[in-house]
């Protein structure tokens, strides 16, 4: 059966047939498509949609019928093994071409010293700016592992726990449909587990594991122990980073100081204009497999 499709708007016929890169953001000055589009100066089209599930929707619908787009959404509550599977075989119409980043953010990989130092609006040392990574993390050590155990809870009872019921001579009057309802052993079922998940020791217990991941076992976080930057909520502390601290300064060509969001942009677009020796390995093994698959013979 062949389908009509109408109300096409202008840019939907702009990208059929290109190489398109969607992620994560509310429009195009956001962070994501910002950092992405000074990556590959161009070479490929980047497109915001919104926040991870939308991103992740498309994809799953989208795909198939546009096997020149790709996804790429955070880390959020992934797991190691999911996010690799996707980098190993990237881009794969099997896994809808969608890639997670190692880290929680984009930001994240902004928070290396090593990298953030090399920006000529950079005002202190490298080990200033160190301290002062560590610090805006240390401060919210607690509150990022507490919501990483809500996330993960959050995400483990979506799960599909009850199926809909089918046969409607079961359902003839008002009495049986809310008998069959009252009788499902799948709500008595779902309650245990969600009294399992939100007990006072497995809370505990999933606080404790996920401290332990971010700090390696230490008291203070520290670079090279533990999963911290990869799991910190680094769009926090590098803005803090940025604009709560004398580590950095931006001005107009009249010396008018930036702050917030402009000023973050204009150190990003900075870095991500030292070439890609020194760019994080994440942002140039991207930039190698979707060019490699853009200049793939047709």
């Amino acid at each position: 059966m062949i389908g009509v499709k109408t109300g096409i708007r202008p840019e939907e016929v702009r990208l059929q047939g290109q190489h398109v890169l969607f992620v994560e953001g509310s429009d195009k000055e956001s962070v994501d498509p910002k950092v992405l589009n000074e990556l590959f100066s161009g070479g490929i089209r980047i497109e915001p949609l919104g926040p991870s599930f939308s991103v992740r929707s498309v994809a799953e619908a989208l795909q198939t019928y546009h096997p020149t787009y790709y996804f790429l959404i955070d880390r959020d509550h992934y797991d190691d093994s999911f996010i690799e599977e996707r980098w190993d075989n990237f881009p794969d119409s099997n896994t809808n071409n969608l890639l997670v980043w190692r880290r929680r953010e984009i930001e994240n990989y902004f928070l290396d010293p090593d990298y953030l130092s090399r920006s000529k609006f950079c005002r202190v040392s490298q080990g200033s700016l160190e301290k002062e990574i560590l610090q805006s993390a240390n401060d919210r050590l607690f509150l990022d592992v507490a919501n990483h155990v809500v996330i993960h809870i959050r995400e483990e009872l979506k799960e599909n726990w009850i199926q809909k019921f089918t046969n409607p001579e079961e359902f003839s009057t008002k009495e049986d449909a809310l008998r069959k309802l009252q009788k499902a052993n799948e709500f008595g079922l779902y309650s245990n587990k969600v009294q399992e998940k939100v007990s006072l020791t497995e809370l505990e217990r999933r606080f404790s594991e996920f401290l332990e991941r971010m700090t390696g076992g230490q008291k203070q976080l520290s670079f090279g122990v533990g999963e911290w930057l990869d799991l910190v909520q680094g769009k926090k502390v590098f803005n803090r980073v940025v604009n709560n601290s004398a580590c950095f300064q931006v001005t107009t060509a009249d010396g008018t100081a930036l702050s917030g969001r402009v000023k973050m942009k204009e150190i990003v677009k900075d870095l991500l204009r030292k070439g890609d020796a020194v760019q994080p390995r994440d942002f140039t093994r991207l930039k190698n497999l979707i060019i490699a698959r853009i200049e793939e013979p047709t």
